[in-house]
């Protein structure tokens, strides 16, 4: 099988599901204008869901759903086992390479004021994204924001966009580097210059409330203990918590939804560490797409993405 037919198309796959790029594979693997009716693939704002699942507590939930009159698509958790190798894959493609990065690299967020406050307790929740762009307000859709300048250390995992997707990258324009979760990080607070404030407004017309100097630390997983099984038994309870988010039926008790996220969680963070402490050993290995497997068991040569005329 070719390289390309194998993790590394996953892994891209993986990523062009997370930025919204829905556009279909056919026979060879090319991208064609074909849209995906498959829900899973064909939702633009794919990201949310897969983000606002690793935050604590509905906060982030209710600010989506509620402040900025978003849905949060309860088939990434319908369809749990898919969404797992998802979350996974991503995390793949921040492993590679960083042992050939020769300095730190500086990105730019929009950040919301309720997520600036969980980040001060010194660890990255969900997955980050950021621009090698200037502050814009393309990226300020939010009720509340802050402005984030973000020094991230070489041997950090993340993912530029542009280089790991290349010809494959639908949005170029927004220059996207994406951070994990459970990166420790450090925040000083700064002041911003006149045109940081003139270009950004939040969802409201508001101008950005604070900036802040965010460097990166380490990457630190714990061992979690949560198996995949425990995940996929509380599903449909989190599949109906959703969907009531979704129809704003917001009085409901959320406290078995909230419990089954902290196991989502507790699950990708024994993923990730395993997936993590393969590399740089693998790396050749994987790269050439030689059989084989990492830490976490993943047979490197295996191309589990859904075929086009599955769409």
């Amino acid at each position: 099988m070719d390289n390309d037919f194998g993790l590394k198309r996953r892994i891209k796959d993986a990523l062009r599901l997370y930025e919204g790029d829905t556009r279909v594979r056919d026979e060879n693997g090319q991208l064609c204008p074909r849209q995906w009716a498959d829900p899973f693939r064909k939702d633009e704002k794919a990201y949310q869901t897969l983000n606002a699942l690793l935050f604590p507590g509905i906060s982030n939930e209710r600010a989506r759903i509620f402040k900025e009159n978003r849905q949060l698509n309860p088939v990434y958790v319908q369809r749990l086992e898919e969404t797992l190798e998802v979350y996974c894959d991503i995390f793949r493609s921040m492993c590679w390479g960083r042992e050939d990065r020769p300095e730190e690299l500086v990105v730019r967020r929009v950040e919301r004021m309720d997520s600036v406050e969980l980040l001060k307790k010194g660890r990255t929740i969900s997955f980050v994204s950021a621009s090698k762009a200037p502050y814009s307000s393309s990226f300020s859709q939010k009720d509340g924001v802050a402005l984030m300048e973000i020094h991230i250390k070489p041997d950090m995992p993340y993912v530029d966009f542009q280089k790991a997707l290349g010809e494959e990258y639908a949005r170029r324009d927004e220059k996207e580097v994406l951070l994990p979760p459970f990166v420790e990080i450090s925040m000083e607070k700064v002041e911003m210059n006149k045109a940081e404030k003139k270009a950004v407004r939040d969802l409201k017309g508001s101008r950005p409330e604070e900036k802040y100097k965010v460097e990166t630390k380490r990457f630190s997983c714990y061992s979690g203990e949560t198996e995949e099984d425990e995940l996929l038994r509380g599903r449909e309870t989190a599949v109906e918590a959703l969907k009531a988010m979704n129809r704003g039926e917001w009085q409901q008790d959320f406290s078995a939804y909230i419990a089954w996220k902290r196991q989502l969680r507790d699950y990708l963070e024994n993923r990730f560490w395993r997936i993590w402490t393969s590399f740089p050993e693998n790396h050749l290995q994987q790269l050439t797409g030689e059989k084989g497997s990492d830490a976490d068991g993943q047979q490197v040569n295996a191309d589990s993405r859904p075929d086009a005329k599955n769409q």
